[in-house]
């Protein structure tokens, strides 16, 4: 029988040049992007079997994509079609296992394909247990920064791998993902291979070459160095073979929605319509803790606070937040993140049944430990007044004060800002929601980008609306890069002052100060007509 090296030499394939860019590249982390049947993943596949699984005697590799579905059709119909000689396959197939093993140089060589039994991320913990030279991740956009991050610890040397007899050197660990450019986390892949900058890295600073630092206890520590990686765009277009073979597919593919067609034809990687948020994924954002209770660790000293947009014909919607170490469901490690715990959406109008339901809803789940709210992000239209003496806002303010809490605080004008923040935190893994908040979780899929400023919400009529207004008040509010409200600014000053007769003086100061700016505007001849109780004299 003769060696696999020779069958390989026969195997009936050839790369196009948008291949090569990939094939030939240098960097340990690579991505190929575009619309369909650019050839992105037999590239990969390919890549993987000659250079590591028939050079290296004994070397594993792995293959991952989210549903075995999805890869029997792409990866392995690939393989199966590719890796034969004479209509025979140079390799035995495990079914049970999704194995392929080839014989190379007395030791067996293996793919692993794998994918997520249960359509769960973490199911691909089930091919960690080793590591992997090469790692091809396909549609990896449909796999979270966590997963892309575990997989990158797992794409070492496997223990079984034997040195290149020829040349006695050992392999050279990449790791190889394949996308289309949708999928709610294209943007994180978009950051590292296309935009060149590391996501979630906070304070890195861009040197002139290219790399970027970060200061850590004074020494300069590098976090992203741009030629660790390399990425490929291509379209059906740069696929002769797949023209040769279906010729009409640019006819259909052309006819599709002018979104869909922009992503699966041309392949463009910054075009945006339709959804607005999706890069929320209910596996990755949402949390159940009657299934897992450890899934978050309460901190009791963390602030608290609450977004709210405030509607007579419409739903008001109250969200608390804090901060609390999560979880991750791909790594197990705990991560400090946002949680928003807690949601009022109701079409009450009376401010003290509002308060109440409010009160009774302010303790950490699970916990005896009661909240105190640090701010409250209040519908900004609802502190002018009109012709009552008294807004919405005044009113609960005044009945928060009553029962502990803080008042109400203007939210932000900034709508492009809120929804651009809400974004960036869902997509950075930096917020999670709890599942006993079942109003945001359905309302996030339904936002659809406003066409006209692609940027912001498109603004309806409806719940979600609300709902998405209260959410986004809350979260751009305490965290987004704006002026902290008045009263908190006033309570850290005065919380930083040692004397205690000092503090308490600031204290009633900042009191008298915050009453006199919120009691109503008197005209002068309503001043002249009053008793000294209060009342207006009239005729």
């Amino acid at each position: 029988m003769p060696p696999l090296s020779d069958k390989i030499t026969k195997l009936d394939f050839q790369l196009t040049p948008k291949q090569r860019e990939l094939y030939d590249a240098t960097a340990p982390m690579r991505l190929g992007v575009g619309g369909v049947r650019s050839g992105k993943t037999f590239c990969a596949l390919m890549f993987g079997l000659i250079n590591y699984v028939t050079t290296f005697p004994g070397c594993d590799i792995l293959v991952l994509r989210r549903t075995f579905r999805e890869l029997e059709s792409g990866a392995i119909t690939d393989l199966r079609a590719f890796a034969s000689v004479d209509g025979r396959p140079i390799y035995k197939w495990n079914d049970s296992k999704h194995i392929a093993t080839f014989q190379v140089e007395g030791h067996e060589s293996r793919i692993f394909f794998g994918s997520c039994t249960h359509n769960l991320e973490r199911d691909i913990l089930q091919y960690l247990g080793q590591g992997y030279p090469f790692i091809l991740l396909d549609e990896c956009a449909q796999f979270s920064p966590d997963a892309f991050e575990l997989l990158i610890s797992r794409n070492t040397i496997n223990p079984r791998c034997q040195p290149n007899p020829k040349t006695g050197e050992m392999p050279s660990p990449v790791i190889w993902g394949c996308t289309n450019p949708i999928g709610p986390f294209w943007l994180y892949y978009k950051s590292l291979f296309v935009d060149r900058k590391p996501v979630g890295v906070d304070g890195a600073k861009r040197d002139p070459d290219g790399k970027w630092y970060v200061d850590d206890i004074g020494e300069r520590r590098c976090v992203y160095d741009p030629a660790q990686y390399a990425v490929s765009h291509s379209t059906v277009m740069d696929n002769p073979f797949v023209l040769e073979r279906d010729p009409g597919i640019i006819a259909r593919l052309n006819g599709l929605p002018p979104a869909k067609r922009d992503k699966f034809l041309f392949g463009l990687l910054d075009r945006v319509e339709g959804q607005y948020y999706d890069c929320f994924s209910p596996e990755h954002h949402v949390v159940n803790l009657r299934s897992d209770p450890d899934a978050i660790v309460w901190q009791p000293y963390q602030s608290c606070w609450a977004g709210w947009d405030w509607g007579m014909a419409h739903h008001n919607a109250i969200y608390l937040f804090t901060k609390a170490l999560v979880r991750s469901s791909a790594t197990g490690n705990y991560r400090m993140k946002t949680v928003c715990f807690n949601e009022i959406v109701t079409s009450e109008t009376a401010q003290g049944a509002i308060v109440s339901m409010l009160l009774k809803k302010l303790r950490l789940p699970g916990t005896n430990f009661p909240v105190k709210l640090a701010a409250a992000y209040f519908s900004h239209e609802k502190f002018s007044r009109q012709m009552e003496a008294f807004t919405p806002a005044d009113v609960l303010s005044r009945l928060l004060r009553e029962a502990g809490q803080c008042s109400v605080s203007p939210a932000t004008r900034n709508r492009i800002g809120r929804a651009s923040f809400a974004y960036n935190m869902l997509q950075k893994g930096d917020l999670v929601i709890l599942d006993t908040c079942p109003e945001i979780i359905t309302s996030l899929p339904q936002l659809q980008r406003d066409p006209d400023r692609l940027d912001d919400v498109l603004k309806v009529d409806n719940k979600a609306d609300d709902c998405y207004d209260g959410f986004t008040y809350g979260l751009f509010g305490q965290l987004g890069t704006r002026a902290k409200p008045q009263e908190q600014q006033d309570r850290e000053r005065i919380e930083a002052i040692a004397d205690p007769l000092a503090r308490h003086f600031a204290q009633f100061k900042a009191t008298m100060d915050r009453d006199a700016a919120q009691a109503p505007i008197r005209n002068s001849w309503e001043s002249r007509l009053r008793t000294p109780d209060g009342k207006i004299l009239r005729n």
